[in-house]
């Protein structure tokens, strides 16, 4: 993505800067999906401080591009809109390193294993009458924070000001949900930090591209926007 907007800025970067020298007034928005809006990033990051704040991108299912710190210092003029369930926000060799790290600690810890499964086996055929009890779910976190104190590694994160979007694909309004509308019951976008995203999730459908793809997010997008606009 660095070399395709290092490309990008050589081929067009004296055109923009004479369009916006001759218009003062107007401003370039980038936009992109997928890796298009990964390399969009880039070069808004690239070009903040040449062209003052007057090159902005909008991504959605932007790839994880930038590190916390540095995310964070492009809220103003990088935006990022992902789809909940998206496997590619929090897809980088940091959160597939971090997994390793904890996959290997329970690969070598047979202990630890037994009690993850005594305490959440829930309805397994070694536990079928089992319930989770407050001690478990406390005993759980506790593992949980161990692990994370393992899982250390530097990771990406997706760029800038992100807002998460959620929404099934097709809407089949209901009563009460406001149409499919910002607010609604079913579909909605809001700003999230860039920290939910610091975790690699776990869950059945973490690889399902269906929930990346540009018409799931021009979908659910439109029916935020009021259909006189």
């Amino acid at each position: 993505m660095v070399d395709a907007a290092r490309s990008v800025a050589r081929m067009t970067g004296k055109t923009i800067s004479d369009e916006l020298d001759a218009h003062p007034d107007f401003s370039l928005v980038i936009v992109g999906h997928s890796l298009g809006g990964g390399v969009a990033a880039v070069l808004a990051a690239m070009w903040k401080r040449r062209f003052l704040d007057r090159v902005r991108s909008i991504g959605y299912g932007n790839p994880c591009v930038f590190p916390l710190n540095i995310t964070r210092d492009f809220e103003s003029n990088i935006i990022t809109v992902m789809g909940i369930g998206d496997p590619f926000a929090t897809i980088s060799l940091g959160h597939l390193a971090d997994v390793t790290k904890a996959l290997s600690k329970l690969c070598q810890d047979r202990g630890l294993r037994e009690e993850i499964l005594k305490r959440t086996g829930v309805g397994l055929l070694m536990f079928p009458n089992k319930d989770m009890t407050r001690e478990d779910y406390d005993w759980c976190a506790n593992a949980m924070a161990f692990l994370r104190k393992l899982m250390d590694s530097e990771k990406l994160l997706p760029p800038g000001k992100i807002y998460q979007m959620s929404g099934p694909l097709l809407d089949f309004q209901t009563e009460g949900n406001n149409g499919g509308r910002m607010g609604g019951d079913t579909t909605m976008l809001k700003p999230v930090d860039a920290m939910v995203f610091n975790e690699l999730k776990l869950h059945a459908r973490m690889l399902d591209v269906s929930l990346h793809i540009p018409m799931r997010y021009e979908m659910v997008l439109r029916r935020l926007v009021p259909s006189e606009v």
